[in-house]
């Protein structure tokens, strides 16, 4: 669960040089929600405290933790809130992704081969039921990484060794098993897995798909396909953004994305190994290998991102900490940010954010 009193823990970086941006870090330690959470007593309210805006996953204590100010000062952050509990909740300690519908104010919780879905997120406390539980009738192999195109009412799921599902009406959606109105395989290889997904929902309409193909060789880039309300199943991308260096000697990983449209930029957490977050400026058009814009060099393997574009607010993961930066798109040189920390025994799996 989430704990008190966790100690303060500081990072610090060099400014490194050219379009590398090193971020320099206050610690904030993770405290004990001020609501309860029960043995079966179902969900309990909090008072006092506004709705919830950002919500983290804690997948070895089934937990998703959630506060209310989406840029908590320095010092000591509150969890606001807390669902939590060994009867009702559903959680596993395999929780990948989340979405949040802020007009609805439902919660997509990725919970490994389902669904949860949680009304009221926004003053989700305790032992809660799920409304509702979707599963996939292809079966799920893991809902790693999700997307909420919340004005078409469309969830694209990253299903991590099969490709994207993507089902529409989402909001309606009973209880049960669902056929996906359309299947993403996208040509990505003989093995692959899916990790991350995101959505520009402008005129642009365009699916990234953050991905790491295994056989017939190994690489790892982000595919991009245009018309993504509308994209078949086995189409191959338009374009391929391969991320590396300068010289084009490298392949660097990915992991999670998130895409500011407005300024068309895409977010690429490091994946599996210690690269921080890579930012590609003119998204919408980058192809082939990619040099990342800039780096913000970010301690610790970042699995997954979530941006706020109208804050200019980016949120990075990794198993320990979520580092919140400020005005993402111009930041360089040296960046200002905030580390939440884990609960002891706990890892930070799965982030979303109302704007």
């Amino acid at each position: 669960m989430f704990t008190s009193r966790q100690p303060l823990i500081a990072f610090r970086r060099r400014a490194a040089p050219l379009v590398f941006a090193a971020v320099q870090f206050a610690g904030l330690a993770a405290c004990g929600g001020s609501g309860g959470y029960g043995s079966g007593g179902g969900s309990t309210s909090v008072t006092g405290v506004g709705p919830s805006k950002v919500f983290a996953a804690d997948s070895p204590h089934m937990a998703i933790g959630s506060v209310a100010n989406p840029n908590p000062a320095a010092g000591t952050l509150m969890v606001d809130r807390i669902i939590q509990g060994p009867i009702y909740t559903q959680l596993t300690n395999n929780i990948g992704s989340l979405a949040l519908d802020t007009t609805l104010d439902y919660l997509y919780v990725g919970n490994g081969t389902s669904i949860l879905v949680f009304n009221g997120a926004s003053m989700a406390n305790g032992d809660t039921s799920p409304s509702r539980t979707i599963t996939s009738s292809a079966g799920f192999s893991n809902t790693g990484s999700m997307f909420l195109d919340r004005t078409h009412d469309v969830l694209y799921v990253g299903d991590d060794l099969n490709g994207v599902r993507v089902f529409n009406g989402i909001s309606a959606l009973a209880t049960g098993s669902h056929t996906n109105d359309r299947f993403i395989t996208g040509n990505f290889g003989t093995t692959f897995a899916i990790r991350g997904v995101a959505v520009d929902t402008t005129a642009r309409d365009i699916l990234y798909v953050s991905n790491e193909v295994t056989s017939p060789t190994t690489t790892h880039r982000i595919s991009v396909f245009d018309s993504a309300s509308t994209v078949p199943g086995s189409t191959a991308p338009n374009r391929t953004i391969t991320p590396t260096d300068s010289t084009h000697t490298l392949n660097f990983t990915v992991g999670g994305i998130a895409l500011d449209a407005t300024r068309d930029l895409l977010y690429v957490g490091g994946g599996t190994v210690t690269f921080g977050v890579m930012v590609f400026t003119g998204a919408s058009t980058a192809d082939g290998p990619t040099e990342p814009a800039k780096v913000f060099q970010i301690p610790g393997v970042i699995t997954k991102v979530w941006v706020d574009p109208a804050a200019d607010r980016l949120y990075a993961l990794n198993a320990t900490f979520i580092y919140i930066i400020e005005n993402a798109s111009t930041a360089l040189g040296t960046a200002t940010a905030k580390a939440v920390l884990v609960p002891p025994g706990g890892s930070f799996t799965a982030i979303a954010v109302a704007p």
